[in-house]
């Protein structure tokens, strides 16, 4: 006889995927969530330590290398002009190859992209340093070397982001990421001092050989680590264009309604907070006088409370709701942006009330940019994560200098203060109006208890209606029809 279909199990099945579709937490091409690539034992950790070992060496060693350049353009030139053509030279390359690099991050294997962006950094910086040893110290060759190393920076970061969840399993993200980024925190702490002692004790070609040596470490790193191959994309899979696969990823950020808000929200977070990050030292100077001591203790306080924050993160290990807890961090951090702006005005306000509150936003710092990555290293299927943290990076490196050249300009109308308290109260309504938003978007983290109920619901119709029963129910039928 022919077989009715359960109503029930039907409609249940149909709520939870109008719920799905609404959070947008559903993929949006119709496959299944990231696998697990990562190893289930513990052999994850040790292939972890060396790989994130390898790549912290490399960015000291970087770190090292770019405020030494630094400090050498501003000794030997004295410019202003140079010293924007450093800053750009820094800045727009990785920015151009961000898109790209997303797409070679999904397209090849992200190991060896990670391999021959450090190799190409480390080839170009010692070539120059051998021309630097024989004499030839043209200006122009600090402009390129310090571009080449800006477009591997930008192949290297959507791809070290993106092998993160094929190294680490799924409940070790938080941990690894926080840990990481702590760490580099206290490189960038310790990068200006070390920076500076090099350009006073050793000739540029030496310097330039740190970076070398560094770079070499962590290729050595990656040589040495198996990394599961990310299974998600089949290897027939037909290659489209590379314009076209950037296209995609594109698209697919668009589609997944709650991977866009988060982006948009951090994009505009990202230029509101530019004041702080680029006014800083001009603010300090205006409110608390010429003394380099000021700019040292507020760099201090920052990277010392990222350091901090990091750390924390880390002894957490998890968070259930990682959209609550970078939302909340970001409302906390627009508070901190009011008070800097508040202590502007406070004539008994000093330098170290000022870095303690450098110090606080530190702190919190890595509670929103650790939840953030995790959320989509954990939510964006593994073929768009490339193009996903591509698109990320190029909004955290463009927004600032966007930012600096609309609030550097009217630091010299209205006061700093002024401009930080603005920015702050911004951020705080962006946060509050978004509310709604999220809590829709992210229903499934904000209110687990009713997909809990309805996923249970359904298993319990199913096993209700499983074949046994279905079988008694047809019996049934087939007495009532021959009486």
């Amino acid at each position: 006889m022919e077989k009715k279909p359960n109503r029930l199990s039907e409609g249940i099945d149909l709520e939870i995927n109008n719920r799905e579709n609404a959070t947008g937490s559903a993929p949006q091409d119709n496959e299944a969530q990231p696998s697990e690539t990562a190893p289930a034992d513990r052999s994850w950790v040790r292939t972890a330590i060396i790989m994130f070992s390898g790549q912290l060496a490399s960015q000291l060693g970087s770190a090292i290398v770019q405020f030494a350049l630094i400090w050498y353009v501003t000794l030997r030139t004295n410019s202003g002009l140079a010293m924007t053509f450093i800053t750009l030279a820094g800045y727009v390359p990785q920015l151009l190859i961000a898109p790209l690099a997303g797409v070679w991050a999904d397209r090849y294997s992200r190991k060896w992209v990670m391999i021959i962006s450090d190799g190409s950094i480390a080839l170009a910086t010692l070539l120059v340093a051998i021309m630097f040893l024989v004499g030839y110290d043209a200006m122009w060759l600090i402009y390129i070397v310090t571009g080449i190393r800006s477009f591997g920076s930008g192949i290297h970061s959507p791809a070290i982001t993106s092998i993160v969840p094929q190294v680490v399993p799924r409940h070790g993200l938080v941990r690894t990421n926080a840990i990481y980024h702590g760490a580099s925190n206290i490189i960038l702490l310790a990068a200006p001092a070390l920076g500076g002692v090099a350009v006073s004790l050793m000739p540029m070609w030496q310097i330039f050989l740190i970076d070398v040596v560094t770079a070499t470490i962590a290729i050595f790193c990656l040589f040495v680590i198996k990394i599961p191959e990310d299974q998600s994309v089949p290897e027939d899979k037909p290659k489209t264009s590379q314009w076209q696969e950037m296209v995609d990823g594109f698209k697919y950020v668009r589609s997944h309604k709650i991977v866009f808000a988060m982006l948009t929200v951090y994009t505009v977070f990202m230029i509101l907070i530019s004041p702080g990050a680029a006014l800083l030292p001009l603010y300090i100077r205006r409110n608390f006088g010429l003394d380099p001591f000021n700019i040292t203790i507020t760099q201090v306080a920052i990277f010392s409370g990222m350091a901090l924050g990091g750390l924390l993160v880390a002894k957490r290990g998890e968070f259930l709701n990682k959209v609550h807890t970078l939302r909340m961090a970001g409302g906390i951090i627009s508070l901190i942006m009011i008070a800097l702006g508040l202590l502007g005005y406070a004539s008994w306000a000093v330098i170290w009330m000022f870095s303690l509150v450098l110090f606080l936003f530190g702190l919190v710092v890595p509670f929103y940019t650790t939840n953030s990555t995790v959320f989509l290293q954990e939510e964006v299927p593994r073929k768009y994560q490339g193009r996903t943290f591509a698109l990320q990076y190029m909004v955290g490196s463009f927004a600032i200098p966007m930012g600096t050249v609309f609030f550097g300009p009217l630091a010299d109308i209205v006061s700093i203060q002024s401009i930080l308290i603005a920015a702050g109260i911004a951020q705080l309504l962006v946060i509050i109006v978004t509310r709604p938003l999220f809590h829709r978007l992210a229903a499934h983290l904000y209110y687990p208890e009713q997909f809990s109920v309805s996923k249970d619901t359904k298993v319990k119709a199913v096993t209700d209606t499983g074949p046994d029963k279905q079988k008694a129910t047809g019996s049934d039928q087939d007495t009532t029809k021959s009486n």
